[in-house]
């Protein structure tokens, strides 16, 4: 993520959707496509196709099918002069960029009934992941790890989806001017829209709650601050205002071409050097998991189902979020106490005399009219919240808080 700027991203709404059949190709989702969703909801998948207008960032000088030794080149010039960065590879001015995606979509609906059908949880999930993150499943034998689970067995409705260059969604060719932040926020915004105007599932929800996860709370919190009235409450897992931890989570994340890491995954499909997943399953523990509390069988799982970022997306991440003035809901972070690129491992880590408790908390600077404000943090946890030992415990913390959201 982007560790020092101040410049933000304005963006321009998509402007049409349509819901088409099913029927992914290439699939590279790191989920088996035979599951839907848990056992106990009614899941249906779609495949959308939005026409999105975003203002981007336009990158130069950079080549999408550039070896290892390039990446690496890149990451050292952002992770060390974000200046010079700027200058060698960004032009001052941002460019409008128009396309047509097709996004992979699941709608849940409890098998037993929703408390309230007009109610829906929107999840976006973060970088390293698909949409499965909130469905995550170790072993295949067990979903205690499935937020979908928990939710639905709470009687909750969820929406996910695959953002653009994960899973059985899109994969665009320009992995840097088109696969970036502000095309990932402009289509957040039109599915949040449709949520609100009764396109997906024929369901029109009155009240939508946010929920990300890393990259999806970068999103989220964007979100809620550029269209406030599109989220009624917003609950941002792995996140933090802090950025120290930004530096190792690249450099010790160890990322490589796709198609080089996984050729059996991503050599056919079509993309470019520029998606990058980590090299081993140990550089994906350094960068989301707190040893000793997680089973081999979820880290093995999270690297062999590991989703490709652009390096667009990783070097724009966070020119799209800023203060959330207009936003009056509830607000709710949860973020792991070992968490490396939001709390650099130490989320109680905060200087002598700070106003505030621990690193998450100085996310309520970024909403300062929010109804209510309040900070979660599971002991023992990584930044992959979703595959720690903690996360039956942590989803049960994180639905008390949709319960008050919705309730109130």
């Amino acid at each position: 993520m982007r560790l020092a700027r101040t410049q933000l991203c304005l963006l321009g709404l998509a402007t049409a959707a349509t819901a088409v059949d099913f029927n992914p190709t290439n699939n590279t989702a790191g989920y088996d496509t035979s599951r839907i969703g848990p056992t106990n909801a009614n899941c249906q998948r779609q495949m959308y196709r939005l026409d999105i207008t975003s203002n981007n960032i336009q990158f130069q000088n950079v080549d999408s099918n550039a070896n290892q030794t390039y990446l690496i080149a890149l990451f050292q010039t952002f992770a060390t002069s974000m200046a010079n960065f700027t200058e060698m590879y960004e032009k001052p001015d941002k460019q409008s960029v128009h396309n047509t995606y097709s996004l992979s979509g699941t709608l849940c609906v409890p098998k037993n009934g929703a408390k309230n059908v007009s109610n829906v949880q929107f999840l976006l999930h973060g970088v390293g992941f698909d949409s499965s993150y909130w469905d995550f499943m170790p072993d295949n034998s067990t979903e205690e790890y499935s937020y979908v689970h928990a939710a639905s067995d709470a009687g909750y409705v969820t929406f996910r989806y695959d953002q653009l260059g994960t899973g059985l969604s899109e994969h665009p060719q320009d992995a840097y001017n088109v696969v970036q932040a502000p095309t990932d926020l402009a289509i957040a915004t039109k599915f949040a829209q449709m949520l609100r105007n009764g396109d997906i599932g024929n369901m029109k929800f009155n009240k939508v709650v946010g929920i990300g996860h890393s990259y999806g709370s970068v999103q989220t919190q964007a979100l809620s601050a550029a269209s406030p009235d599109l989220l009624d409450a917003v609950l941002l897992q792995g996140f933090s205002v802090n950025a120290t931890g930004q530096l190792p989570f690249l450099t010790g994340g160890d990322y490589q071409p796709a198609v080089a890491v996984a050729p059996d995954r991503f050599a056919d499909k079509g993309i470019s050097n520029a998606y990058v997943i980590n090299q081993s399953p140990y550089s994906n523990q350094f960068d989301f998991f707190y040893f000793p509390y997680f089973s081999d069988a979820a880290l093995q799982r999270s690297f062999q189902t590991e989703q490709p970022a652009t390096q667009g997306v990783l070097f724009t991440q966070t020119v799209i979020m800023q203060n959330a003035t207009n936003f009056k809901g509830p607000v709710h972070v949860v973020t792991g106490a070992q968490d490396l690129p939001f709390c650099d491992r130490d989320c109680y880590a905060v200087p002598p005399g700070s106003p505030y408790p621990n690193v998450p908390s100085y996310v309520k600077t970024l909403y300062p009219n929010a109804r209510n404000f309040s900070v979660y943090i599971p002991a023992n946890t990584g930044h992959g919240v979703n595959a720690h030992y903690s996360a039956p415990e942590t989803y049960k913390e994180m639905l008390q808080f949709v319960d008050y959201a919705l309730s109130s």
